[in-house]
Protein backbone atom coordinates (compact mmCIF):
# COMPACT_ATOMS: atom_id res chain seq x y z
CA UNK A 1 0.00 0.00 0.00
CA UNK A 2 1.45 3.45 -0.84
CA UNK A 3 1.95 6.47 1.70
CA UNK A 4 -0.67 8.29 0.57
CA UNK A 5 -3.35 5.65 0.51
CA UNK A 6 -2.24 4.67 3.83
CA UNK A 7 -3.13 8.14 4.82
CA UNK A 8 -6.60 8.30 3.64
CA UNK A 9 -7.36 4.81 4.46
CA UNK A 10 -6.33 6.25 8.44
CA UNK A 11 -8.34 9.44 8.12
CA UNK A 12 -11.58 7.56 6.73
CA UNK A 13 -11.18 5.26 10.09
CA UNK A 14 -10.33 8.03 11.93
CA UNK A 15 -13.46 9.83 10.92
CA UNK A 16 -15.90 6.81 11.01
CA UNK A 17 -14.62 6.52 14.58
CA UNK A 18 -15.36 10.16 15.91
CA UNK A 19 -18.19 9.31 14.89
CA UNK A 20 -19.07 7.04 16.67
CA UNK A 21 -21.28 3.52 16.36
CA UNK A 22 -24.78 4.08 15.84
CA UNK A 23 -27.31 2.05 16.31
CA UNK A 24 -26.95 -1.28 14.88
CA UNK A 25 -30.58 -1.36 14.40
CA UNK A 26 -31.15 1.70 12.22
CA UNK A 27 -33.91 2.47 14.06
CA UNK A 28 -34.68 6.27 15.39
CA UNK A 29 -34.20 7.53 18.39
CA UNK A 30 -36.63 6.67 21.30
CA UNK A 31 -39.40 8.72 22.09
CA UNK A 32 -37.62 9.27 25.81
CA UNK A 33 -34.67 11.34 24.04
CA UNK A 34 -36.94 13.39 21.58
CA UNK A 35 -38.70 16.13 22.99
CA UNK A 36 -41.68 16.38 20.36
CA UNK A 37 -41.60 20.12 19.13
CA UNK A 38 -44.03 22.70 21.01
CA UNK A 39 -46.92 23.46 19.32
CA UNK A 40 -47.19 26.91 17.49
CA UNK A 41 -50.67 28.10 17.56
CA UNK A 42 -53.08 29.06 20.82
CA UNK A 43 -54.98 25.65 22.25
CA UNK A 44 -57.69 25.37 24.13
CA UNK A 45 -57.92 24.01 27.33
CA UNK A 46 -60.81 24.52 28.94
CA UNK A 47 -63.20 24.35 27.36
CA UNK A 48 -62.04 22.04 25.34
CA UNK A 49 -62.42 22.46 21.67
CA UNK A 50 -65.74 20.93 20.48
CA UNK A 51 -66.67 19.81 23.27
CA UNK A 52 -70.71 19.50 24.95
CA UNK A 53 -72.42 19.39 27.94
CA UNK A 54 -70.18 22.39 29.25
CA UNK A 55 -70.87 24.36 32.23
CA UNK A 56 -73.19 27.35 31.34
CA UNK A 57 -71.54 29.62 33.17
CA UNK A 58 -67.78 28.40 32.08
CA UNK A 59 -63.92 29.93 32.65
CA UNK A 60 -62.17 30.03 29.67
CA UNK A 61 -58.46 29.12 29.57
CA UNK A 62 -55.96 28.67 26.87
CA UNK A 63 -52.19 27.69 26.03
CA UNK A 64 -50.00 30.24 24.01
CA UNK A 65 -47.40 29.16 21.90
CA UNK A 66 -43.70 29.73 22.96
CA UNK A 67 -43.10 32.54 20.53
CA UNK A 68 -46.09 34.66 22.68
CA UNK A 69 -45.27 33.82 26.36
CA UNK A 70 -45.12 37.25 27.26
CA UNK A 71 -48.01 39.27 25.20
CA UNK A 72 -48.31 42.87 25.07
CA UNK A 73 -52.27 42.24 23.99
CA UNK A 74 -54.54 39.26 24.50
CA UNK A 75 -58.43 39.95 23.33
CA UNK A 76 -61.21 37.64 23.89
CA UNK A 77 -64.44 36.98 22.22
CA UNK A 78 -67.49 35.02 22.54
CA UNK A 79 -70.13 34.67 20.31
CA UNK A 80 -73.44 32.46 20.11
CA UNK A 81 -72.64 29.95 17.24
CA UNK A 82 -76.33 28.10 16.65
CA UNK A 83 -78.68 25.24 18.42
CA UNK A 84 -78.31 22.00 15.82
CA UNK A 85 -76.14 19.23 16.11
CA UNK A 86 -72.89 21.19 15.29
CA UNK A 87 -72.02 24.99 15.47
CA UNK A 88 -73.17 27.03 12.51
CA UNK A 89 -70.93 26.75 9.62
CA UNK A 90 -72.01 30.35 7.70
CA UNK A 91 -71.54 32.81 10.93
CA UNK A 92 -69.68 35.90 9.76
CA UNK A 93 -66.22 36.46 11.47
CA UNK A 94 -66.32 36.82 14.75
CA UNK A 95 -64.36 40.17 14.17
CA UNK A 96 -66.36 41.62 11.11
CA UNK A 97 -68.05 45.00 12.16
CA UNK A 98 -71.61 44.08 12.92
CA UNK A 99 -71.40 40.43 14.29
CA UNK A 100 -72.92 40.14 17.42
CA UNK A 101 -71.19 39.16 20.03
CA UNK A 102 -71.88 38.48 23.86
CA UNK A 103 -68.48 39.41 25.39
CA UNK A 104 -65.60 41.46 24.47
CA UNK A 105 -62.76 41.23 26.82
CA UNK A 106 -59.24 43.60 26.41
CA UNK A 107 -56.66 44.18 28.61
CA UNK A 108 -56.01 40.48 29.86
CA UNK A 109 -51.99 40.80 28.50
CA UNK A 110 -50.72 42.05 32.00
CA UNK A 111 -53.20 40.14 34.46
CA UNK A 112 -54.46 36.78 32.68
CA UNK A 113 -52.96 36.21 29.40
CA UNK A 114 -53.90 32.44 29.12
CA UNK A 115 -57.59 32.72 31.57
CA UNK A 116 -60.55 34.40 31.57
CA UNK A 117 -63.80 34.30 33.68
CA UNK A 118 -66.55 36.29 31.94
CA UNK A 119 -68.11 36.35 35.32
CA UNK A 120 -65.27 37.17 37.61
CA UNK A 121 -63.04 39.34 35.19
CA UNK A 122 -59.48 40.10 36.37
CA UNK A 123 -58.26 43.76 37.25
CA UNK A 124 -57.56 45.80 34.67
CA UNK A 125 -59.92 43.69 31.77
CA UNK A 126 -62.44 45.71 29.70
CA UNK A 127 -65.54 43.62 29.44
CA UNK A 128 -67.93 44.60 26.92
CA UNK A 129 -71.14 43.02 25.95
CA UNK A 130 -74.47 41.38 27.18
CA UNK A 131 -72.67 39.22 29.35
CA UNK A 132 -72.39 41.91 31.90
CA UNK A 133 -76.43 41.21 32.34
CA UNK A 134 -76.20 37.73 31.90
CA UNK A 135 -75.96 35.04 35.05
CA UNK A 136 -75.65 32.44 33.14
CA UNK A 137 -75.05 31.61 29.00
CA UNK A 138 -78.69 30.18 27.01
CA UNK A 139 -78.83 26.27 27.15
CA UNK A 140 -77.96 23.32 24.66
CA UNK A 141 -76.53 26.09 22.55
CA UNK A 142 -72.79 26.44 21.09
CA UNK A 143 -70.64 28.81 21.03
CA UNK A 144 -67.52 30.09 20.02
CA UNK A 145 -64.76 31.65 21.27
CA UNK A 146 -61.45 33.58 20.11
CA UNK A 147 -58.63 34.27 21.76
CA UNK A 148 -55.59 37.07 19.52
CA UNK A 149 -52.74 37.58 20.65
CA UNK A 150 -50.03 40.31 19.88
CA UNK A 151 -46.23 39.25 21.17
CA UNK A 152 -43.31 41.05 19.95
CA UNK A 153 -42.53 39.90 16.57
CA UNK A 154 -45.34 37.02 16.53
CA UNK A 155 -49.45 37.55 16.35
CA UNK A 156 -51.97 35.11 16.39
CA UNK A 157 -55.60 33.87 16.96
CA UNK A 158 -57.36 31.14 17.14
CA UNK A 159 -61.17 30.13 17.47
CA UNK A 160 -62.68 27.16 19.42
CA UNK A 161 -66.51 25.73 19.54
CA UNK A 162 -68.34 24.26 22.81
CA UNK A 163 -72.03 23.55 22.95
CA UNK A 164 -73.37 24.23 26.71
CA UNK A 165 -75.41 21.34 29.13
CA UNK A 166 -79.46 22.10 29.37
CA UNK A 167 -79.33 22.03 33.36
CA UNK A 168 -78.65 25.61 34.64
CA UNK A 169 -75.04 26.39 36.18
CA UNK A 170 -77.01 29.27 38.44
CA UNK A 171 -80.45 28.15 40.26
CA UNK A 172 -83.19 30.79 39.09
CA UNK A 173 -83.38 33.87 40.83
CA UNK A 174 -80.04 33.56 42.23
CA UNK A 175 -78.15 36.35 41.85
CA UNK A 176 -73.61 35.77 40.40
Amino acid sequence: MTRSRMILVSAVAGAVLAAGCGDETGAPPSPETVAPPPPQHIRAVEPAAMVRQVSRRPQFRWKLPPGMVQPTTVTFLLAEAGTGDQPDADLPDIDAPGTPRIATATGLADTSPEAFDPWDPPPGAVVTGEIRDLTQLAPDTWYRWRVRAVALGAAGHADFYFRTRSEPAVPAGSQP
